[in-house]
């Protein structure tokens, strides 16, 4: 065992532990980290902020929880394609909102729906309503779901289209009638984002007459370099403030160039990691 003769840094100590602490939580607070290490607030508050800096941690919108970055060699093998779009969305996310101000949600598929997996809404200066994360979505009447719709590959889309189909939830069974998919699939590429279903409150199978959050939004899709959709990005506002064709032609040049920044970070951050094995 290598024993040289000199002191160990106390300060680079605690931060290395908390880094391996991290690393084995996975995703950890403030107040986790102290009680799983001992170490006091303040300083770990620093030490955070020192690994945040040299993008070796990165801490999530939704809940704050701090998480080991993507880009990191020996946590790079075990996170999988989501924390590395989530991590590579936050910040865009943020920047978006700042200038906005108006929230944003970022979607994944997850089989017939889409699923929550980051937004920005607790930082909002907007207060609205704030869904978990994992939350259903459907795909079919959401923006987020018709802008992953009319961008996937062809094969991926009638997949999910027959799959939505045979299945039996309420909310799945426009899937049925071509006619409105033909026609939602040519208004969203025709307008160059998603917009919900008039009939669509926020709920995955109720109609908008039994249940209406108040909100609307507009979607665009994270293209992957190989032509897939690895993800959408949306707006959300009070729907009795704007209609959807103002807030587009406000905002949708910012939206579109959040997207290209994701899908860019996720570009250079696989192309790091790849270096670093």
């Amino acid at each position: 065992m290598w024993s040289p003769k000199v002191k160990t840094i106390d300060a680079l100590e605690r931060g290395l532990v908390t880094l391996k602490t991290l690393q084995e939580m996975q995703a950890a607070s403030l107040h986790d980290l102290h009680l799983r290490t001992g170490i006091p607030k303040a300083t770990l508050l620093r030490i955070l902020l020192t690994l945040e800096r040299q993008g070796l941690i990165w801490q999530r919108l939704a809940d704050g929880l701090f998480r080991p970055s993507y880009t990191l060699h020996e946590r790079a093998r075990h996170i999988d394609r989501v924390d590395h779009l989530i991590e590579c969305a936050a910040p865009e996310l943020e920047q978006l909102q700042g200038s906005i101000l108006w929230p944003s949600d970022l979607a994944v598929r997850r089989g017939t729906t889409m699923a929550l997996c980051e937004s920005n809404r607790t930082r909002s200066y907007f207060v609205v309503n704030r869904d978990k994360l994992g939350y259903e979505i459907n795909i079919l009447r959401s923006a987020v779901g018709r802008a992953y719709l009319a961008y996937c590959p062809d094969d991926e889309r009638e997949e999910i289209l027959a799959a939505l189909r045979e299945g039996r939830r309420p909310g799945d069974e426009l899937a049925s009638n071509r006619r409105y998919v033909a026609q939602l699939l040519r208004d969203t590429r025709r307008l160059g984002y998603g917009a919900r279903d008039r009939t669509f409150g926020g709920a995955y199978d109720k109609t908008r007459a039994a249940y209406n959050d108040g909100l609307s939004a507009i979607a665009v899709p994270i293209m992957a370099p190989d032509g897939s959709v690895a993800a959408c990005i949306n707006i959300v506002w009070i729907e009795r403030l704007f209609k959807v064709e103002e807030m587009a032609a406000r905002h949708l040049k910012g939206l579109l160039e959040a997207s290209e920044r994701i899908a860019a970070r996720m570009v250079g951050g696989t192309a790091q990691a790849e270096e670093s094995t």
